[in-house]
Formats: C-alpha cells, structure tokens, sequence
C-alpha cells in the first residue's frame, strides 16, 4: 500500500471533483462513464471507463461493469484489484467485448494518488506554469482480453494546487488525431485551472466538443487540490 512517508510533512489536501457526461452517457445510449466516491474523510476514488461499441446492449454492460467497480471499490479500495474484479465480468460475457478503464485513489492525508490503468487515455495533471500526462509504459492491458489478469499500481505525490483530469477517448480522439486532441485537452485544461470557481469537468469537455463534428459519447473527471487550512 501506500508509504506514509511520502507525504512528508505536508498538510492534507483538500480536494473539489466534477464530472461530466455527454448527452449520449446521461441518456445510457452509450458505454462511456464517470463517477466520483468519497470512501472517507481522507479518501476519495475517481473511476471512469468505456465499453468499446454503441447501442442499447452496450449501455446494458456499461451500467454492470459501472455498479462492479464501485462495489470493487467499496470492498477492496486497491485500484489494480478493482480493475480485476471488472476483468472478471467482461470474462464472464464470452464475446469479443473490449473495455477501458481507470481507478484512482485520492489519499488527502498522505497526498498521494494511487492509480491503476486498463487501456485508458493516461490522466493528466495540471499545474501553475507545467504539465504531464501520467503515462507508464508499457501500457496496461484494456479489460477483456486475458481472463485472468491484473494491471499494475502507480504511486505519485500529489501537488498542491493542481488540476487532475481523467477522461474517455471521446474527449480526445473526436477528429481521429489523438495528438491534435491532447494539445486540445491541455489547453482546456488550463483554461478551466485558471479558473477556479467554474465546473471544470464541464468546461474542459464543452471547449473541446463545441468544435466537433461527431457524435460519439465522452466523459471526464476533475479533481482539484487545494491545501487544506491549519486547524
């Protein structure tokens, strides 16, 4: 698990999330999800993840491997162990059914963030004057394609007064150019960083997608982190 002593001497954080969903997710015509779960006062989770495909079957499966993460979540609080448990049900559908996802743990305590990736867009982290997509390599496997398997747990320290921004590859790959799509994302981001008091999930994604052609469904998460005050 985590090691105390990565957080130093540093004060908890204190943490504000949003999400968002595009039309297609909030009506379930799509496999995109999002969802923000305190676990406790020092804890928060961030899980987001697309089934691959469209259609009312696979919105059926979105909304089962959602409910599995989350009770994953509650039970066990592991990210790599979470994404197991999904990667038990994509094998319990016997199909060809391809899914990405991401947990992360927001420990406000220790500061750090604890994240495992099956196959997703890696998160990016945002500061004042630099940014970083989190990418390991090689990449974690998206869920579905070994039975049993488990991806791997990334550990950082996690700033303060930073920006976290997970999100689906609708955010990114709208024009078939994830490298054009990122540079979107950055800037988006660092729009909605220097302005704190919007919805930043909200904003990043509408400055993205007000310039799209497509129709694909997309959603994202924002977490930002602030220290907390002395007590």
């Amino acid at each position: 698990m985590i090691d105390k002593s990565a957080a130093g001497q540093r004060r908890p954080l204190f943490t504000r999330a949003s999400k968002y969903l595009s039309p297609a997710g909030r009506a379930k015509a799509g496999g995109d999800w999002c969802e923000v779960l305190e676990l406790s006062e020092e804890a928060v989770a961030l899980v987001l993840g697309d089934v691959a495909g469209h259609g009312q079957a696979v919105a059926e499966k979105m909304e089962r491997m959602r409910a599995s993460l989350l009770q994953a979540i509650r039970n066990d609080g592991v990210p790599s162990a979470v994404l197991a448990a999904g990667n038990e049900v994509v094998s319990e559908w016997r199909d060809e059914t391809l899914v990405t996802a991401i947990v992360a743990i927001v420990d406000r305590s220790r500061c750090t963030l604890t994240f495992a990736n099956a196959g997703h867009p890696p998160p990016l982290l945002i500061g004042r004057s630099e940014h970083a997509f989190l990418v390991h390599s090689p990449a974690d496997l998206p869920l579905g394609v070994f039975s049993r398997y488990q991806a791997a747990d990334y550990v950082i320290a996690l700033p303060v007064d930073a920006l976290l921004v997970l999100y689906t590859d609708g955010i990114t790959e709208h024009d078939r150019d994830p490298l054009i799509g990122e540079d979107e994302l950055v800037e988006a981001a660092r729009f909605a960083y220097a302005r704190p008091d919007l919805h930043a999930a909200q904003t990043i994604a509408t400055r993205i997608l007000s310039r799209r052609r497509g129709h694909d469904d997309a959603a994202a998460l924002a977490l930002r982190t602030l220290e907390a005050e002395a007590s």
